[in-house]
């Protein structure tokens, strides 16, 4: 016993005096917090904007310009309240193409008029000579008149044939000249985006967005915002539903969203909920694996320069093994008993607000020391165990890496936690020991209702876990580092498990 507490406190006072220990006690946190709030900080920041130039190729025909215009001077202002979107209608004016068959269209429309006025005129007369039944020749103008007509329908017919077609034309040149000079603006950056309304806009609910950047998801939420409400107002008043109704109607909400805990209600902050679990299982995460590691690079160092020969002389295996999962695990319990302190100082500094945060409590804390405890000593073991059977560093820290795939694979389901922490199957993936730390970490805090069966049901498997772990780690451990040169097979391992 004597001999396994010395070789823990060497190897604590060992890796405590290290840079690499220090590093990732005070610089790594900062670092990863940095990494994770920065995108949130960017995301909300609003920088100086000057007025944005927007503009607007309306194909509808509807107006959209001036109601597009009306709702952003309502919802977006400059801090000098001055407006910090104007809307542009895109001209032609200058399109030759254009033009030349706006020039072509309106000739055609005079000749449609012109068809069409004769042809009601032949009607009228017809309608004359109907009602006057004492008219010298009557039956003859009746008859000419109805040859007239025929022929002035057919060519009206035509003509407006004809004007269709010439229509359709400019609307796509319209459509197409007016994209081009949109995009000119754009490229000179005169324009910051412009939008394209189709003809069937207000029945699709439909339009293009362009812009250098589309990417940028404030401003697309921006118009997606206002614009529905635009077509929704449009919709309306073609089913003839009175404008006070629909201001009525149509007038905006907010919500502000209230979580049920058992200590009572608190308010419900997306960014304070979801990356403070986050941060603490990456810290969990770091812990395990930085004092792990230290652990597995021990072993590995000890038994390619045959140092762990004499450490057998001098001590059994049992207390080597014994002596480095105890020095380390302390170790990492120092470390992140000064983490929970740096907190405390800043909760009580009021740099962290902990009233808007309230899994910063001492049970979330003492839940966080224990299943740092409870992963330490189950990675602990698989790492020594590692360590001892790899024939070299390439082989070990292949099989390091899976494992530490398999120890962060919590935080790709962190969305579907935050959503329902107590789902079934993130209940189901919490009793896998592999995974149990991270879940536990995230369920917690984020959970409505008291998790305490689920937390004594995983530390029972933890510690059945963790028994078993480190009995197969005592029967290869002795073994394995004493072999040199060669690779164990999966069959001498488990040979070396079976020996009693």
């Amino acid at each position: 016993m004597k001999n396994l507490f010395r070789i823990a406190r060497w190897e604590f006072i060992t890796r405590f005096r290290s840079r690499s220990f220090l590093f990732n006690t005070f610089v790594s946190p900062l670092l990863f917090t940095a990494v994770i709030t920065l995108p949130i900080f960017f995301f909300n920041y609003t920088p100086e904007v000057s007025t944005k130039l927007v503009g607007v190729i309306d194909l509808s025909g509807k107006n959209l310009a001036k109601d597009l215009q009306k709702q952003l001077n309502r919802y977006y202002r400059l801090d000098n309240q001055s407006r910090e979107y104007v809307v542009l209608k895109v001209s032609v004016d200058n399109s030759m193409p254009y033009n030349e068959a706006l020039s072509e269209y309106k000739e055609a429309v005079a000749y449609k008029d012109s068809v069409t006025a004769v042809f009601n005129q032949i009607k009228r007369q017809r309608s004359e000579y109907y009602k006057n039944t004492k008219i010298p020749n009557r039956d003859y103008f009746l008859k000419t008149s109805y040859e007239k007509l025929q022929t002035s329908r057919e060519e009206k017919e035509l003509a407006e044939i004809e004007l269709s077609h010439y229509k359709a034309s400019l609307d796509s040149l319209y459509k197409r000249e007016a994209q081009k000079m949109a995009d000119s603006l754009l490229i000179s950056d005169v324009l910051n985006a412009y939008l394209l309304f189709p003809d069937d806009f207000t029945r699709r609910g439909h339009l293009e967005y362009h812009s250098k950047n589309p990417g940028d998801l404030r401003e697309t939420e921006r118009f997606e915002k206002i614009l529905q409400t635009i077509i929704i107002e449009k919709r309306m008043l073609e089913d003839r539903v009175a404008r006070p109704k629909i201001k009525r109607w149509l007038s905006s909400i907010s919500i502000q969203k209230y979580q049920l805990m058992p200590q009572g209600q608190t308010e419900w902050n997306f960014y304070a909920q979801f990356y403070g679990p986050l941060i603490g299982v990456f810290l969990l995460f770091m812990a395990i694996f930085t004092s792990g590691g230290y652990l597995f690079s021990s072993v590995l160092l000890e038994k390619s320069n045959r140092v762990i020969e004499i450490l057998l002389s001098y001590a059994s295996s049992r207390q080597l093994m014994g002596g480095k999962i105890l020095g380390l695990g302390f170790l990492g319990l120092v470390q992140v008993l000064t983490w929970i302190f740096i907190t405390a100082l800043f909760a009580a500094s009021d740099i962290i607000p902990v009233d808007k945060i309230n899994y910063l409590s001492l049970a979330n804390a003492f839940y966080f020391l224990l299943y740092f405890s409870l992963g330490f000593l189950f990675y602990g073991a698989i790492f020594i165990t590692v360590g001892s059977i790899s024939s070299n560093e390439y082989d070990a820290q292949q099989i390091n890496q899976l494992l530490r795939t398999v120890a962060i694979f919590p935080v790709l389901l962190s969305l579907v936690v935050l959503a329902e922490p107590n789902a079934p199957f993130i209940q189901a993936l919490s009793y896998i020991p592999f995974l149990t730390p991270s879940f536990m970490i995230m369920r917690i805090p984020l959970s409505s209702v008291p998790l305490t069966m689920d937390i004594y049901i995983t530390v029972g498997i933890m510690i059945i876990s963790i028994i078993a772990v480190i009995l197969l780690a005592g029967r290869t451990f002795r073994v394995a580092t004493l072999m040199q040169g060669k690779r164990a097979s999966f069959s001498e391992v488990l040979q070396w498990i079976r020996v009693k």
